[in-house]
C-alpha cells in the first residue's frame, strides 16, 4: 500500500494507492500554524493505521531543499518555512517518501490523466492566488536544478513599468489592483486585463518550452476567458509555426493525488 497527499494552504488531502488505483481518502483544513506538520503527521498516522505503506508521494506549496529536506519558499505557509518535513513524514510512517512542489504535483496529474493525457510535452500552470507553471515531458517532470518559478518572470504592465506575471496576474495581484476580493469583480474589462497580462507570460513559456499543449488550472480560471488568452496570444509575433493548444484543467481536486500516484511510478492507464 502507498500513501498520496496534496497539502494546500488551505485544504490537505490524503488518500491511499493500491496497485495504482486511488483508494479511500480524507479531506482535512491545513493547520498552517507553526505546529502544522505536526497536527498533518498525527492525522496521517491515523488516517493510514492498520496498513503497511512501502511508499509515499505528494506535493506542497513550496520547494524541498535536498540537502536538508527543509522547506523553502513556502509562500503559502509561511510558519511552515525551514521546518524539515520529508524526514519527519519518513520516520513516522515508516516509507519512503518523494514530495514536490504542489504545481508540479498538480501538472503531473493533468499531463498523466487529465486534459494533457496523450500528449508529450505538456505546459502546465495554476492561476490562483499567485501563478505558477511547470513542464512535463513524457508523463515525468522536467528535469530542473531549483524548481519552477513560472511567476516571477520578467514583464512590464500596460504604461511600461517593469513587474513580474505574478506581480500582474493572480488573486493577490487583481486584490491589489482593485482593492477588491477577485470573487467580487463582475467588470469584464477587468477580466479581460487579467486575460490579457497572463498571455504575455504564457507566450515567453511557450517560446521557452515548445509544448504540444498548455493546460490550465486554478481558481482564477473560473473567471479569466481562454477563448480571450488565445486571442491575446494571435496579436503577438508567432516565431514557432503555430501556437499550441490552451485548454482547462478538468480533474478538479483531485489532481494534486493523481498526480502523485505518477510520482510514484505507475504509468498513465
Amino acid at each position: 500500500m502507498k500513501l498520496v497527499f496534496d497539502i494546500g494552504g488551505t485544504n490537505t488531502r490524503l488518500g491511499l494507492v493500491h496497485q495504482g488505483k486511488l483508494g479511500p481518502t480524507r479531506h482535512f483544513k491545513t493547520d498552517t500554524s507553526a505546529h502544522g506538520i505536526d497536527s498533518m503527521l498525527d492525522r496521517t498516522q491515523e488516517f493510514t493505521a492498520g496498513h503497511r505503506l512501502d511508499g509515499i508521494a505528494g506535493g506542497l506549496p513550496g520547494q524541498i531543499d535536498r540537502v536538508t529536506e527543509r522547506i523553502v519558499h513556502a509562500t503559502n505557509l509561511p510558519n511552515w518555512e525551514g521546518q524539515i518535513f520529508t524526514a519527519a513524514l519518513r520516520d513516522r510512517l515508516g516509507a519512503p517518501v518523494t514530495a514536490v512542489n504542489d504545481v508540479m504535483i498538480g501538472g503531473l496529474g493533468e499531463a498523466n490523466y487529465g486534459a494533457g493525457k496523450g500528449r508529450s510535452i505538456v505546459a502546465y500552470f495554476t492561476v490562483s492566488t499567485g501563478v505558477n507553471g511547470v513542464r512535463i515531458i513524457d508523463g515525468s517532470l522536467d528535469r530542473n536544478a531549483r524548481g519552477f518559478e513560472v511567476g516571477a518572470q520578467l514583464m512590464s504592465d500596460d504604461e511600461g513599468n517593469l513587474s513580474t506575471l505574478e506581480g500582474l496576474t493572480g488573486g493577490a495581484a487583481l486584490n491589489r489592483r482593485t482593492g477588491s476580493d477577485p470573487r467580487n469583480i463582475h467588470d469584464p474589462a477587468i477580466w479581460r486585463q487579467e486575460a490579457r497580462f497572463l498571455a504575455r507570460g504564457l507566450y515567453n513559456s511557450c517560446l521557452h518550452w515548445s509544448p504540444d499543449v498548455v493546460v490550465l488550472g486554478g481558481p482564477m480560471m473560473h473567471d479569466i476567458s481562454i477563448d480571450e488568452i488565445i486571442s491575446e496570444m494571435h496579436q503577438h509575433p508567432d516565431m514557432t509555426g503555430g501556437w499550441p493548444e490552451i485548454v482547462p484543467a478538468i480533474l478538479g481536486d483531485e489532481r494534486g493525488l493523481q498526480g502523485a500516484i505518477s510520482l510514484l511510478g505507475y504509468k498513465t492507464p
